[in-house]
């Protein structure tokens, strides 16, 4: 693997695994004590953070270290489960809330 390929997934996954926690990048960067400006420069595969700041991503991301740096198709089979699961909760909470709104609408006639 070039150290290219190894910036691209490191980018890839971490925006990956920011965006099915519904984390902004402004949000991963505090939890990270990290700048906003680095934390893109990393997702855009121009930096490479250090050891300790791939740590708190890691931490931050709730995942290994590991996993910031697995190819594309093993991080996508490796969070099959979690990403399911927050579908699930996703449309169960959309279900819920048409739910309330059907009540409301039609209890006021």
């Amino acid at each position: 693997m070039t150290e290219k390929e190894i910036r691209d997934n490191l980018a890839h996954n971490i925006k990956m695994f920011r965006a099915v926690r519904h984390i902004s990048q402004a949000e991963l960067a505090e939890t990270a004590d990290i700048s906003v400006p680095f934390l893109s420069q990393i997702e855009c595969a121009n930096k490479f953070p250090s050891p300790a700041i791939l740590a708190k991503l890691s931490d931050a991301l709730d995942v290994s270290v590991s996993d910031l740096f697995r190819g594309k198709e093993n991080v996508r089979s490796a969070n099959f489960d979690f990403t399911i699961d927050a579908i699930k909760a996703i449309l169960d909470g959309q279900v819920k809330s048409f739910e309330t709104f059907c009540r409301d609408y039609f209890d006021r006639g």
